[in-house]
């Protein structure tokens, strides 16, 4: 893997802070799956840094309830359906009533960032980029919930929406849903603008509940051909 330069940016922020921003990165976007080991050694010599903080970002990811370790090695966290099911579940609540308190509070500033990462899906959708249209949709969920001005509320959507981010690519790998989504999203823009936080709260459950329950079916599909092929 190509080495990456991060010593230029300690003026003004740490070298672990940055490299676990890096891990933390390829983790939610998918670079870094589930299950995926991770070395001290591996990630010293990528960075070019001692064991040390290399065993200190693997530390605070952690912490994020991003990487795991056992008595053999540390890996990214990988859920079984149980453990899933709660912590989307969880997201789900705080993520509608974030976007039911941000409709209600949105500047006309914020309002037209969110429309401009709409039009930006649109063009992605019609270009055919779904990987640009995945973090753009990303972007979308945050900048809802960032609306609501709710510093508590906004720290735990990011902590549970982190450990739970990697899952929707399994979503948007389904057919014609990349296209079902946008219309969704357009959908519950247009009632965000209109300022009717209740409907906006029950758009975004359904929405949320529909991609929770399509990832969960496949990750039983996964579950029962490991089980097929361990047998």
């Amino acid at each position: 893997m190509k080495t990456i330069d991060i010593k230029s940016n300690l003026n003004r922020e740490t070298l672990v802070d940055r490299m676990v921003d890096i891990l933390e990165d390829r983790i939610l976007k998918g670079d870094l799956p589930p299950g995926t080991k991770l070395s001290e050694a591996a990630i010293a010599k990528e960075f070019e840094v001692s064991r040390v903080p290399a065993r200190e970002a693997l530390q605070r990811l952690q912490e994020m309830n991003l990487v795991r370790k056992d008595h053999l090695s540390r890996k990214v966290a990988k859920f079984n359906r149980d453990e899933f099911l709660q912590i989307y579940e969880l997201k789900n609540i705080v993520e509608a009533f974030g976007a039911m308190k941000g409709a209600l509070k949105a500047s006309e500033q914020e309002l037209g960032r969110i429309q401009s990462v709409v039009n930006r899906m649109e063009s992605c959708l019609l270009n055919g980029k779904v990987k640009q249209l995945r973090y753009l949709n990303y972007d979308f969920h945050d900048l809802l919930v960032s609306c609501c001005k709710n510093e508590k509320l906004l720290e735990t959507y990011q902590s549970l929406v982190k450990q739970i981010r990697w899952a929707t690519s399994l979503s948007f790998d389904l057919p014609n849903r990349p296209k079902e989504s946008f219309q969704e999203h357009k959908i519950i823009f247009e009632t965000f603008k209109k300022r009717e936080g209740e409907r906006v709260r029950m758009l975004l459950e359904t929405h949320s509940i529909g991609n929770m329950n399509r990832i969960l079916s496949q990750m039983e599909s996964e579950e029962e051909k490991d089980a097929v092929s361990s047998s």
